[in-house]
């Protein structure tokens, strides 16, 4: 037999094997148990937490001819198996995504006025809901609200904010909701328990359901990654981050302690290793974002911070709560603009140096460091408080990453200029020079429009944290001879040729590779030609 992936060898069967969703499965108990259906359900919530595997159980529940005392489905009459054999012309699930038409609801209206060839129901699952166009919504809004006797509706979305509220008023809802981490471990350790997997420590289970993020699915599909790399049924934390790209607990212990600690050298050479290693970029950042979001939780307990590995004894020495807040503020705010960069692995290693120096770089007169941020510790609950205004260093390169997320398109032609100095945003009035090559000079014309420009000022008040009547920005063009006497780069021609030269790093190191060096030598021959895969 074909094997079976975890997500679908465990659907739930019964009501009480759901996970994570009893508030749900009790009502629907109930409403079978008191004769209670209504016409239309409106399931929602993120993926993978039950949405579509309950519509079915409790479409098999109201089919079922022998249903047992506990109102479940009996499974084995010929009603429960059509169901789970996909042979049911009685229950029948629609992706909305891919028939989203008018047509295709048309086509389902018509169906609808058929009865049920076996049983008192006839049911219709409508997964994705929110992707049927308006038209199409209007055309199933009358059907919805007054729909035949024999036919109920159960509509699943993950977006019901995109749904109109006339669909929404005409569907009893209910919101499913994330499940918590310790109850999706449990759900692991019992599956690993009943397929025979051993692991390690049973901070793999408890790891694999971080991973999951509330969804049953995604869980069991990262569990099911992690065993294929296996050659038993055994794992282990090597094994885990082999499989799923992740730094190891003791290289994120290190890093962690050396933001902490304020070490940019050794949060260097960790972060290179990582890299080296094909660590995933956007999963090291989260994992970075998720170690910090676990230091702040447990900031009142600090010895179980040291117990569970994740920093080193006495990295909080010297280090209040309102600073940590800020280092994962920060984080959070540069990873997004960092990981859209032109060369984002530089970026984020930057970021972390910039983090980890983050006193070294304050501003502030006839102020000390220590006394910049402090915390009024009493008890739980109270509110921090900062004594001084914290200001930190921001760069010109920092504001453009800020700006692809709040104006992509202005980004996109700011990119085609550049500083024609640098600025110091402590001095007031600031004054921001862009230059732009004559060759460039529409991108410069699309700036000074004037909406955008008054736009890209507010921009830039906001970022540099100043006043807009004291800010002065201003725009120019250079011609090829002024480019050229000055070195002048635009912001893109600084990136291309970092781009270049990363691309050309990459082919030197595959031309320099030993096994490379050795197959040339077998074939008696040489690499000519050099195609990178972005």
């Amino acid at each position: 037999m074909a094997y079976q992936v975890l997500a679908r060898k465990w659907r739930p069967k019964q009501f009480e094997e759901v996970v994570g969703q009893a508030h749900v499965t009790r009502t629907l108990q109930n409403a079978i148990k008191q004769e209670k259906l209504a016409h239309a359900y409106l399931f929602t919530g993120t993926r993978g937490v039950g949405k579509t595997s309950i519509a079915r159980l409790f479409a098999k529940a109201i089919r079922c001819e022998n249903r047992k005392a506990d109102f479940n489905p009996c499974l084995v009459c010929a009603s429960c198996r059509d169901i789970d054999a996909s042979n049911s012309m009685d229950y029948i699930e629609i992706d909305g995504a891919s028939n989203n038409s008018v047509d295709d609801v048309r086509a389902l209206i018509e169906n609808v006025n058929y009865l049920p060839t076996r049983g008192k129901y006839k049911v219709y699952v409508i997964d994705e809901v929110h992707m049927l166009s308006i038209s199409a919504f209007n055309a199933l809004l009358k059907t919805l609200e007054e729909p035949p006797a024999h036919v109920l509706f159960i509509l699943a979305t993950t977006d019901p904010h995109k749904l109109l509220g006339t669909v929404i008023s005409r569907c009893q809802r209910y919101d499913f909701k994330n499940v918590p981490i310790e109850i999706l471990k449990e759900h692991v350790l019992k599956i690993a328990n009943a397929e025979g997997i051993k692991f390690s420590t049973p901070k793999i289970a408890e790891k694999l359901a971080e991973l999951g993020k509330g969804s049953v699915r995604d869980t069991l599909s990262i569990f099911d990654q992690v065993l294929g790399l296996s050659a038993t049924q055994n794992i282990n934390e090597d094994l885990l981050t082999s499989a799923l790209g992740l730094a190891g607990t003791s290289a994120m212990k290190e890093l962690l302690s050396g933001i902490l600690t304020s070490q940019p050298k050794k949060c260097s050479i960790i972060f290179t290793q990582l890299i080296e290693e094909n660590i995933d970029l956007k999963k090291l950042c989260d994992q970075i974002l998720d170690g910090f979001y676990k230091i702040i939780n447990s900031i009142d307990d600090q010895k179980s911070l040291y117990t569970q590995e994740l920093i080193n004894e006495k990295s909080l020495e010297g280090i209040s709560i309102a600073e940590i807040f800020w280092i994962y503020e920060s984080l959070v705010k540069d990873f997004q603009w960092a990981l859209t960069s032109m060369n984002p692995e530089k970026v984020v290693l930057i970021l972390l140096q910039k983090i980890c120096l983050r006193r070294t770089i304050l501003k502030g007169e006839d102020v000390k460091v220590e006394e910049i941020i402090q915390l009024g510790k009493s008890e739980a609950g109270a509110k921090i408080k900062i004594e001084a205004p914290v200001k930190f260093a921001k760069t010109w390169n920092d504001f453009l990453g800020y700006l692809l997320t709040a104006a992509p398109a202005t980004a996109a032609n700011l990119e085609h200029g550049n500083l024609i100095e640098e600025f110091d945003i402590n001095i007031v009035p600031l004054t921001i020079q862009v230059a732009f090559p004559e060759n460039a000079s529409v991108f410069k014309e699309f700036l000074e429009d004037k909406e955008i420009y008054a736009r890209l000022k507010n921009h830039l008040a906001d970022f540099f944290e100043v006043d807009i009547e004291k800010l002065h920005f201003k725009t120019q063009l250079l011609s090829a001879e002024e480019k050229k006497d000055k070195n002048f780069k635009t912001t893109v021609e600084i990136g291309d040729e970092t781009r270049k030269n990363i691309e050309e790093e990459r082919k030197q190191k595959i031309l320099n590779d030993p096994y490379v060096k050795e197959a040339e030598k077998l074939f008696n021959s040489k690499i000519d030609k050099i195609i990178l895969n972005e």
